[in-house]
């Protein structure tokens, strides 16, 4: 799942445009995104960021990026195969 702060005015855009096939939250207000940390607070948009949280809801791994450093998928498969 995705979590995107932009105005739903604006999903179907970002969803078209950077080709997601999986649900996206959209949280305009923020509050997921602050919640688990990852608010710019001087862009008000989430730092990339990519978090694996188990059935209990507890991160089990987690990688906060930039905008020019996104998570190989290579990587986070390799952490959810630790996790089996």
């Amino acid at each position: 799942m995705a979590i995107s702060v932009d105005d739903l005015s604006q999903a179907s855009y970002a969803v078209q445009r950077l080709g997601l096939d999986f649900p996206v939250l959209y949280d305009p207000a923020a509050d997921v995104v602050e919640a688990y940390g990852v608010l710019n607070p001087y862009a008000s948009y989430a730092v990339p960021s990519t978090f694996i949280i188990d059935t209990d809801g507890a991160i089990r791994w987690q990688h906060v990026g930039s905008a020019s450093h996104r998570t190989p998928n290579s990587e986070i498969i390799a952490q959810l195969e630790k996790l089996s």
